[in-house]
């Protein structure tokens, strides 16, 4: 049985690519054929699943379809992102195969948030199904498409358990060891300044080692994350090639300062702190949502606070006391409802069948 996996995989972001990846290998767990779209092939090998270009061929023969995970409730929305619902929404007709977007989310606008046309039409349209979403304000925007929507937390706060990652126990003093920062920032006049700053603290302070992460794959043409410009034994560069060993360089760290949701997000899935910097409504209506207010740096705190605060080692070490982790593991827990739900779809489809 062929279950198609659509999503926005051919930009190699980590984000992206953990989700496919997880549900497909989740999907394989059942016995099930997955097709992914546009995954990247060195990815597609790795993990020995099936994967393909062409829209027409991931969605021919196949029982459904899931949108495997991404913000596409968010408002802004660039034109090829537009165009691969035009296309999703068009060939899911024609090839008379339904659609369930799972763990989809937005930026905490709900019913207010304003959608692209082809989003519209395809959230209205007969092909489109019951969703999961995220964030509990994104079931009422579903349900204006007349759709059915259950909310569960991010589906990526199970990569603990789904990738039998173990955290790795840090205790809160300052000579325990090297101290592990990870530092994934965009490319900008502001966060180039912050860099320098970093830099400075790594040559006097020899205890603390910044990680510049870049979160797409060494293949793709995205260059919008800042790498510095010399590396060193403080100062050094760690590139996404693939989720598994992705996750276990984030659970080595002992804090994730990122304008990615995702990043931060597994971070903390794994025990990791998670400050946003500068990041998406996406990543601060998530730390919102789990108390962690505190963690939300705005880009006008650059300049001084954050150099200030990551050049002590005391405030990295104590990091981790300020988020509450009974909340993160409740939402570990209820972040499975994402992929039970993909169970039960299997299992209506199998019991038809027989």
């Amino acid at each position: 049985m062929k279950i198609a996996i659509w999503g926005s995989y051919n930009y190699g972001n980590y984000g992206d690519d953990i989700m496919a990846v997880q549900f497909a290998k989740y999907l394989k767990s059942l016995n099930v054929e997955p097709v992914v779209y546009r995954l990247d092939e060195q990815l597609a090998q790795r993990y020995q699943l099936q994967t393909t270009d062409s829209l027409n061929e991931l969605l021919s023969d196949a029982k459904f379809c899931i949108i495997g995970g991404g913000g596409f409730l968010v408002e802004n929305f660039s034109a090829p992102f537009e165009e691969d619902f035009r296309c999703l929404h068009q060939v899911s007709i024609e090839k008379n195969c339904p659609v369930y977007p799972l763990t989809i989310g937005g930026e905490g606008l709900g019913k207010n948030a304003s959608l692209s046309y082809w989003r519209r039409e395809f959230f209205q349209g007969d092909m489109c199904q019951s969703c999961t979403v995220r964030l509990e304000s994104d079931q009422a925007l579903i349900e204006q498409f007349g759709k059915e929507a259950f909310y569960y937390a991010d589906v990526l706060l199970s990569v603990a358990e789904f990738w039998q990652i173990k955290s790795q126990s840090k205790q809160n003093n300052t000579h325990h060891k090297t101290i592990n920062v990870g530092i994934n920032i965009p490319n900008t006049l502001q966060c180039k300044w912050l860099a320098f700053q970093l830099g400075i603290i790594a040559s006097i302070r020899r205890d603390i080692v910044f990680h510049f992460i870049k979160t797409y794959l060494p293949s793709s043409s995205i260059n919008s994350e800042l790498r510095p410009k010399q590396l060193s034994s403080n100062i050094k560069y760690y590139v996404y090639t693939d989720p598994q060993s992705t996750l276990e360089f984030l659970a080595s760290l002992d804090l994730v300062v990122s304008y990615k949701l995702h990043l931060g997000l597994t971070a903390l899935a794994l025990g990791v702190p998670f400050y946003s910097l500068g990041g998406s409504g996406k990543a601060k209506v998530f730390l919102n949502s789990i108390g962690a207010d505190f963690a939300v740096w705005n880009p006008g705190d650059k300049r001084f606070k954050i150099a200030a605060f990551l050049s002590n080692p005391q405030n990295i070490l104590q990091a981790r006391n300020k988020f509450d982790f009974t909340i993160i593991n409740k939402l570990s827990l209820n972040s499975w409802g994402h992929l039970d739900f993909l169970n039960k779809l299997v299992n209506n489809i199998s019991s038809s069948l027989r």
